[in-house]
């Protein structure tokens, strides 16, 4: 309810004019009442930025990490390197364990627990048998050459391993000129002696000790040539 400021009759709250004297009310501004937008966010409810947590002193920069590990693959191909160094070395020639001492005229040929003795007037050659890494070459002064090697062997008996070898030469032409069993220095032995197709003849000393199978091969041109005496004295100091 309203008063009229002319005469005190009171009207109500929309009346335009006093219902008593006629005095005209003055129009009211209307309140407009300010929204808030649902965009609007109460700066309560804002929510606050973590604050970032300080990084310890003492963790390792990437910079660290990427460095220690390159000196971790620099020491794993080191450590790799050494190994197949080791290998390389040890089981590329078994000359590599073994020993050559010269006494007077002969010369003491050692590895691990077989070794022989051959003349100094013999030479050391270096040639290869492709089916034999580990072979070690001499030349006589008769251009006889003797050839040594030792494999581990799953033959049984030498038997077996000289049937092996007469059947591939009688494959490939070979003669057999001799077969037969001997004994060095209390170790059996077999000797056979095969003349090539072309004419050569080969020569073949063989022992069989602990799965060990330690052959002498020797090459020349004639029987006699294979049979010599300083050839035979070689074969006959071998000590396994």
């Amino acid at each position: 309810m309203k008063k009229c400021p002319e005469c005190g009759n009171p009207s109500y709250d929309g009346a335009p004019v006093c219902g008593n004297c006629g005095y005209v009310f003055p129009k009211s501004k209307p309140v407009v009442q300010k929204r808030k937008s649902i965009f609007e966010q109460n700066p309560e409810q804002i929510p606050k930025e973590k604050p970032k947590a300080n990084k310890p002193s003492n963790e390792p920069s990437v910079i660290d990490i990427i460095k220690e590990k390159k000196l971790l693959i620099g020491a794993i191909l080191l450590v790799t390197l050494i190994v197949i160094c080791g290998i390389f070395i040890t089981g590329s020639h078994n000359n590599d364990s073994s020993s050559a001492i010269q006494t007077g005229d002969l010369v003491e040929y050692s590895a691990g627990n077989f070794s022989f003795n051959y003349p100094s007037s013999w030479e050391q050659v270096n040639l290869t048998d492709e089916d034999r890494e580990n072979a070690i070459f001499f030349e006589t002064e008769d251009n006889v050459t003797v050839e040594h090697y030792n494999v581990t062997s799953e033959a049984l008996s030498l038997k077996e391993i000289n049937q092996e070898r007469i059947g591939s030469a009688v494959y490939n032409g070979d003669s057999i000129e001799l077969l037969e069993t001997i004994s060095i220095n209390d170790v059996n032995a077999s000797n056979v002696i095969m003349e090539s197709v072309n004419g050569g003849y080969v020569r073949y000393v063989s022992m069989l000790e602990n799965g060990e199978l330690y052959v002498f091969k020797v090459t020349g041109d004639s029987i006699d040539s294979v049979t010599s005496d300083s050839i035979n004295s070689m074969i006959n100091s071998t000590v396994i």
